[in-house]
């Protein structure tokens, strides 16, 4: 395996965002009566899986007048066995897989376990696969979004949160998120967040990394909410890196996954 480099707050208040209720409300009525005859890839009986998002995921979209507190990830683990999400000030990344959680950032990019670090910005679930798929060709990061596209089925309706198993033959990925710009949020009003959150900013890359991906596919009513159309990141089985994913080849890649059925929208405190 190689490597290149190129006020701590308890959680008092959660607010659940009343427009994404109502697009998730109007989405889910337009496809249950659908559902049992289109949708029959998706078990009837089998997880029924709660997103908790913490932030939203892009922070910098959203003016709080007052200082905002962000979430401490020690408590944010309490929600769920499997994570993605970032470190104040954009500065360092988090994944989760199966109740371990780890973090890493610029200053220090080999993994550790997570302490008490504090985020703007965090997705956290219980995940229990319902579906599992084998990807046998040697796929690139647009092509393995192009196959997941064809499983998932309902993109422009469901949340979906799958994770992957493969030797990455190579990755490409980032420990710190963009400074806001003008190009950056068109990309993100064009809805495209998933591009826009890899502008400008230091990418590393590796070459023969067993690991597990952990990974959602948004729809695009939830762009800024979430990024969409897919936010994905990486840890190598032997915990030596892990980081956002903005560029990758593999093949023999085993996916799970299973559609998300809630959305838990958690705001920031503020003073």
């Amino acid at each position: 395996m190689t490597m290149q480099t190129s006020q701590t707050h308890p959680i008092t208040r959660s607010v659940r965002a009343a427009t994404c209720a109502v697009l998730f409300l109007a989405c889910f009525g337009s496809v249950a009566a659908q559902d049992q005859d289109q949708d029959q890839e998706v078990t009837s009986i089998g997880a029924r899986t709660t997103l908790f998002v913490f932030g939203p995921e892009l922070p910098f979209m959203f003016n709080v007048e007052d200082e905002r507190l962000d979430f401490r990830w020690s408590d944010l683990a309490t929600y769920g066995n499997t994570a993605i999400g970032t470190l104040e000030n954009g500065a360092g990344e988090v994944i989760a897989v199966k109740r371990e959680y780890w973090v890493a950032d610029p200053t220090d990019p080999t993994p550790r376990a997570l302490t008490e670090e504090i985020t703007p910005s965090g997705v956290v679930a219980t995940f229990v696969p319902d579906r599992k798929y084998t990807v046998s060709t040697t796929v690139d990061l647009e092509a393995l979004q192009t196959i997941l596209d064809e499983q998932f089925v309902d993109t422009e309706a469901f949340v979906y949160l799958f994770r992957i198993s493969a030797t990455l033959n190579f990755v490409e990925y980032q420990l710190t998120n963009p400074v806001p710009n003008g190009e950056i949020l068109a990309q993100i009003d064009a809805g495209n967040s998933q591009k826009a959150v890899t502008i400008g900013t230091q990418k590393y890359t590796a070459i023969d990394v067993p690991a597990t991906l952990v990974g959602l596919r948004a729809p695009g009513y939830l762009n800024t909410v979430l990024q969409v159309p897919y936010h994905i990141h990486f840890l190598a089985d032997d915990r030596s890196m892990l980081g956002h994913v903005t560029d990758l080849e593999a093949d023999d890649l085993t996916v799970e996954w299973t559609r998300v059925n809630a959305v838990n929208i958690h705001m920031w405190d503020t003073k």
